[in-house]
């Protein structure tokens, strides 16, 4: 029987071409390539699930291929293979969460001294780099400031101002941005006609705008919904069963009372999620996402803004409160009540 691969992992970039989104980092380091001018450290930062690892790879690959073209990887040469095997022993990734003390870095240290074995550069990996404790920084410095021939460092983190400054000052550094919504959905379309999944529009821009621009999430999540659905499509009613999404006529129903500053249907909603256990904070959340919306419209339109701007500002004053709240239930009724 062949291995399941999830489609996150199935569907990770092999060129730089075939990445979603990240123009400017993507551009700048195929043209640094293309050119062959290779730095010795370089910092990818941004949100999770935006492809700084992934990117990282490409790089470590591309870098080592011996038959690149304008700046891509060949993905057919033996250095190509060995390491999207993961099989070359000069490409090492390292877990800063889990490697974070100075020993460790030390023993790193001692490693690029060495020549690559079977590749041109040895490329390290830092995942998570903002992890390292102050002591690890300081030894990671000292090769940083005078890195040895054919090592390149690609350090990533979500938390790039938590890196000393001496270190940053020494990378190239490249913003990796939250996948706008429209990408994420069009490059689901495209992965559920490869694969055969059925699914509408509208559920796959409700997958997009909740992954927050991770696609990584957004290829689990389908994933997710794809078993659920075995033969049938996926639908807005799909992500309501499987993920507790409430549906678009509820939202909307609930969005219209509160700028017609109506609260029964407000309450008897809250109460009909609350009776099917529903999580009330991602309702909340689906509604805020609805209302800016209804006011990128309103503005588009050029239509009156005061009511809209009004009630998403209470929604994300709520949402900011709601974490806190002894009973989320009664904090929302009386919030919207209120207002």
């Amino acid at each position: 029987m062949a291995e399941h691969r999830a489609l996150y992992r199935k569907w990770r970039p092999q060129q730089f071409a075939q990445v979603v989104g990240q123009t400017y980092p993507i551009r700048t380091l195929v043209n640094a390539l293309s050119s062959n001018e290779v730095g010795h450290a370089y910092l990818f930062a941004g949100p999770r699930g935006t492809g700084k690892t992934t990117v990282a790879r490409l790089f470590a690959k591309a870098v080592n291929c011996r038959q690149r073209v304008k700046g891509e990887p060949c993905n057919r040469c033996d250095a190509c293979d060995r390491i999207a095997r993961g099989a070359s022993l000069d490409v090492v990734e390292v877990d800063g969460a889990s490697n974070r003390g100075i020993d460790q870095i030390r023993k790193l240290r001692e490693e690029v001294s060495f020549v690559p074995a079977d590749v041109k550069y040895k490329v390290y990996i830092i995942d998570e780099v903002h992890m390292l404790t102050n002591e690890a920084f300081n030894a990671l410095l000292k090769t940083l400031e005078e890195p040895p021939k054919r090592v390149v460092f690609v350090f990533a983190t979500t938390e790039p101002q938590k890196l000393p400054a001496t270190v940053t000052s020494r990378c190239q550094a490249f913003e990796f941005t939250r996948i706008p919504a429209e990408a994420v959905a069009a490059h689901l379309a495209k992965v559920c006609k490869k694969e055969g999944i059925e699914a509408d529009a509208r559920a796959l821009e409700a997958i997009a705008a909740r992954c927050g621009g991770a696609l990584r999430d957004a290829l689990v999540t389908l994933e997710q919904l794809a078993a659920f659905a075995q033969d049938s499509a996926i639908t807005g009613e799909t992500l309501e069963t499987v993920l507790g999404l409430p549906g678009e006529p509820l939202l909307e129903r609930v969005w219209t009372a509160l700028l017609a500053r109506q609260p029964q249907p407000v309450l008897d909603t809250l109460e009909e999620l609350a009776q099917r256990g529903r999580d009330l904070e991602l309702f909340l959340e689906e509604l805020i996402r609805l209302g800016r919306r209804r006011l990128v419209e309103a503005v588009a339109a050029k239509g009156p803004l005061a009511a809209p701007a009004a009630a998403l500002r209470r929604l994300l004053g709520l949402k900011q409160e709601l974490g806190r709240a002894w009973d989320k239930h009664i904090w929302l009724e009386v919030g919207l009540v209120e207002w």
